[in-house]
């Protein structure tokens, strides 16, 4: 009777030591519009769990997300309902809508000096109002040139191009293969999918033109180059989202165009045969010019409790650090870190594909941040449709910088 008296005595304070454990535990909760996806769940999800293995006393909730396509207008309403998951991640260029709406909480106590050292000065910048710290740099992605390999040489092209005028002319030899058959596409897709317009970004940049001054002689230069490509077959005709750049570009239609590396294997599965697509693709950076750089951040919203932060702080830094970059980089991700020693950890010994956009993303330019951009990228979309609509180049451009003087001015 004594013994089992003693073994009930011991697991009594076996589940209360149990139960003490569970109840030390704290709850947080993270959204990504990466977890609506079923094919990427593994790998985002995977990222969360490798985080709660590694800091068993934090439970992170990752159920809650919406499709990108309504991801941002979701967030926004919970964020100002306070209802919001504790961290979400965004992209950069969102972050002033959300920084006009109030809802988003300093980090800057619950991040270490270590960490935030990692950075550059210009980054930690990019995330920094008044004294606070707004958000935290996770990571970048960019995009590099899709070259369909067959189709140079059908066309007689032996070497890469390393010149935006040797790309428009290997781009014109192909597109004479056939009529159906594109040099150079340059994604545009009139609204179908956001985030279309700042597509133009690298041919204005190839002719010493930038985002802020479109009336220029350098940015009529770039939109009469467009205006030729179109004109002439070279490109595809304004509509065309990436999805059906993509599948064209799998099915042997386009000889070149810039997209994401997560995306490689989706035009693959528009291929008639997988393995000769692998066998005709090459990646390169971008000749003559630069890509942009799609940044992304997390922020922590302020219905988040002041007793979560430091396990909020934990979990940023995990998932800016070379763990969670490496799930990604296995994942097919293309993700580039924005902490100085987390890539050499990660990218060593890669493909040269994968090379290409590591070194694209080094070269990057980044996407400008502030509250009026997604509202004027959508009006390069009409400027666009303008062009293939048979406006001049002149004319579109000169329409253009009249909306951006009007966004602006507002």
């Amino acid at each position: 009777m004594k013994k089992l008296a003693l073994f009930l005595a011991v697991i009594l304070v076996a589940s209360c030591c149990s139960f003490a454990m569970a109840e030390d535990k704290t709850e947080i909760s993270y959204t990504s519009w990466a977890l609506a996806e079923e094919s990427l769940v593994p790998i985002y999800g995977g990222a969360v769990e490798a985080f709660m293995e590694d800091n068993p006393d934090v439970v992170v909730d990752y159920s809650r997300t919406n499709p990108y396509a309504d991801y941002l207008t979701q967030l926004k309403k919970d964020a100002g309902a306070r209802t919001a998951p504790y961290v979400a991640h965004i992209k950069a260029e969102w972050l002033p809508e959300l920084l006009e709406l109030g809802v988003v909480k300093d980090i800057r106590p619950y991040i270490s000096e270590e960490v935030i050292a990692d950075y550059t000065e210009a980054t930690i910048a990019a995330v920094t109002e008044g004294d606070a710290m707004v958000a935290m740099p996770w990571f970048g992605n960019s995009y590099a040139l899709y070259v369909n390999t067959a189709l140079m040489a059908q066309a007689n092209i032996e070497n890469m191009p390393t010149t935006w005028d040797e790309l428009l002319e290997d781009a014109r030899k192909i597109a004479a293969l056939g009529d159906d058959i594109y040099g150079l596409a340059i994604p545009n897709s009139n609204g179908v999918e956001a985030g279309e317009g700042y597509n133009i970004l690298p041919v204005l940049w190839a002719y010493g033109a930038d985002w802020n001054h479109f009336n220029t002689e350098e940015a009529v230069k770039a939109f009469q180059c467009i205006k030729d490509l179109i004109d002439e077959g070279v490109s595809t005709t304004v509509g065309n989202s990436f999805k059906d750049l993509r599948r064209l570009f799998g099915e042997g239609k386009i000889g070149f165009y810039w997209d994401l590396e997560a995306t490689i294997k989706t035009a693959a599965t528009a291929a008639e045969n997988e393995e000769e697509f692998y066998k005709n693709f090459a990646a390169i950076e971008i000749p003559g010019t630069k890509a942009y750089a799609i940044n992304h951040f997390l922020v922590v919203f302020d219905n988040a409790p002041d007793e979560a932060m430091p396990a909020i702080g934990r979990f940023l830094e995990y998932m800016s650090g070379s763990k969670v970059i490496d799930i990604y980089y296995k994942g097919g991700q293309g993700k580039v870190s924005g902490r100085a020693s987390v890539n050499p950890q990660v990218f060593v010994d890669v493909s040269e594909t994968t090379q290409a956009y590591v070194d694209a993303m080094t070269h990057a330019n980044p996407l400008p941040i502030d509250i009026h951009f997604m509202e004027l990228e959508t009006k390069v979309v009409d400027a666009l449709t303008m062009l293939a609509q048979g406006t001049s180049a002149e004319d579109a451009a000169a329409a253009l910088q009249e909306a951006f003087d009007d966004v602006y001015d507002e």
